[in-house]
């Protein structure tokens, strides 16, 4: 039975990997780290007992990671583009789709339409209705664009999302801070009511490392927003038990 299955899922991506313990759906352990990933992985599997591994990487490749997770001693299943997935996907090549994007989308998929936001190093905005992933965006994240404010201009410093947040800036801190927060927040905003009038019922989701930043600012503007810091590890419990029979 699927519902009974421990499964250990990693999803690495460009600047940290998350691996994840699920009972069924239910998280029971994790860890995230942008170093000493395959060090991680091993506490992992020493204080859990697993009856499957499935992964996937949009991050630089790290070989002796992947040597850890090819020899995990379970049955081990890598989401690619040609992995079968229990959801359809149009979109003009699997190849060009961020296996985690996918995972993701997988992880949300149910009877109500999601925009699924993961916020990460990239920020991707995703449309899955009618069991299907319909595509989506993607931009900088936030990190990104504060660095890019201050490694492409002379004079503008390196700001982070941690101090005042006015509306508008009074000096050239808050005035980034301001600009690049409340500027990702009016783009998920316009995203959410280009779905909204496509689909109605529609609900915001919200994953990745900066998901409890934006969600206050989305919640104040009125969206239906939750957060799912296990989208990804969820989809790739979803994808292992669609594809594997213990």
């Amino acid at each position: 039975m699927t519902e009974k299955r421990s499964i250990l899922t990693v999803d690495i991506g460009n600047t940290a990997v998350k691996a994840a313990v699920f009972e069924g759906e239910r998280l029971v352990a994790s860890v995230v780290g942008r170093t000493g990933a395959a060090e991680a992985l091993d506490a992992l599997l020493m204080y859990n007992t697993v009856d499957g591994l499935c992964f996937c990487s949009v991050g630089r490749e790290n070989p002796e990671l992947g040597r850890r997770l090819e020899n995990a001693g379970v049955p081990v299943l890598r989401l690619t583009p040609d992995t079968p997935v229990p959801v359809g996907v149009e979109y003009g090549s699997r190849a060009t789709l961020g296996a985690d994007r996918l995972a993701a989308a997988v992880g949300v998929a149910g009877d109500t339409p999601v925009l699924v936001v993961d916020a990460g190093t990239a920020v991707t905005i995703d449309l899955v209705a009618g069991n299907t992933f319909l595509g989506g965006n993607i931009s900088p994240g936030l990190r990104l664009r504060f660095r890019s404010l201050n490694a492409f201009t002379s004079r503008l410093p390196l700001v982070g999302p941690e101090g005042e947040l006015p509306e508008f800036g009074s000096d050239t801190v808050t005035a980034i801070r301001s600009g690049v927060m409340r500027g990702l927040a009016g783009e998920l905003v316009a995203a959410y009511m280009t779905a909204q009038s496509r689909f109605g019922n529609i609900k915001m989701v919200l994953t990745g490392g900066d998901a409890a930043i934006l969600q206050p600012m989305l919640a104040e503007r009125g969206i239906d927003v939750e957060s799912d810091p296990e989208a990804v590890g969820r989809g790739l419990v979803r994808i292992f038990n669609y594809n594997i029979e213990l």
